[in-house]
């Protein structure tokens, strides 16, 4: 009856011993952390285009996410910078300008024109020019006083599902809209020295159309130089693909 009386005591000791929760680093982050909130990324689109700052816009989706389906969200707002310099605010948005996406969230989709980022940052016509990037960066504010924006992610919000790195980088780009006369040189090389293997750059000046590329007998490089005429009124550079581009 001994034995039979400690097998049992035993037991109720693993019993009652066991079930008590560990007092380990887990435990402690599994009761004190707190839900956060993210501004996903469904889709990023458009350029900045110098040549023309009317037409040219980028375009954001973007999907809100917090532990109360969106009811946390006090409101977003959008900063510009230009070339790393003070930041301005562009807008605030409310959660009421929000619209319930495919999957029961708030989504919104925003749209800043290049015009608008220039009249935003204060600047004139001389202060920008190809090269030059704006910053475009969102902070997402809580009813709970907490915010979260580009400084609070890490990488795995930044990547394949969620996308949400809070800021976006535009580079102005320099593409012309109608012809620009002057002279154009073409530096054209071929990484494997066989030619380009069907592929080209083709320019079209006022719907005339010339192919350039490098021919199996130049092997790896061909220069060549267009003048785009003063009486020119349009002109398009494009590229056609060939064979192996990645050598090009």
């Amino acid at each position: 009856m001994k034995k039979i009386t400690y097998s049992l005591g035993f037991v109720l000791y693993l019993l009652v011993f066991s079930c008590q929760k560990p007092n380990n680093t887990v435990n402690f982050v599994l009761d004190n952390y707190q839900s956060g909130a993210v501004l996903r990324t469904i889709s990023a689109s458009g350029e900045y285009n110098f040549y023309a700052p009317g037409e040219s816009t980028f375009k954001l989706t973007i999907e809100e996410h917090d532990k109360q389906n969106g009811a946390l969200m006090k409101n977003v707002e959008v900063y510009l910078s230009f070339n790393g310099g003070t930041e301005k605010l562009h807008q605030t948005i409310a959660p009421s300008e929000f619209t319930t996406g495919p999957v029961g969230l708030p989504r919104i989709d925003l749209s800043i024109s290049f015009a608008q980022a220039i009249a935003t940052l204060g600047l004139s016509s001389g202060q920008y020019k190809g090269g030059d990037k704006f910053d475009i960066r969102l902070q997402l504010n809580l009813t709970d006083g907490r915010s979260y924006s580009a400084g609070d992610v890490t990488g795995s919000l930044t990547g394949s599902y969620f996308k949400s790195p809070y800021k976006y980088t535009k580079i102005i780009k320099c593409i012309p809209i109608s012809a620009i006369p002057g002279i154009y040189t073409i530096e054209m090389i071929d990484s494997y020295g066989d030619g380009w293997n069907g592929a080209s750059i083709d320019v079209t000046i006022d719907g005339v159309t010339t192919s350039y590329s490098i021919s199996a007998d130049q092997k790896d490089k061909n220069t060549v130089t267009i003048t785009i005429p003063e009486s020119a009124s349009t002109m398009t550079f494009s590229f056609t693909s060939g064979e192996f581009d990645s050598e090009v």
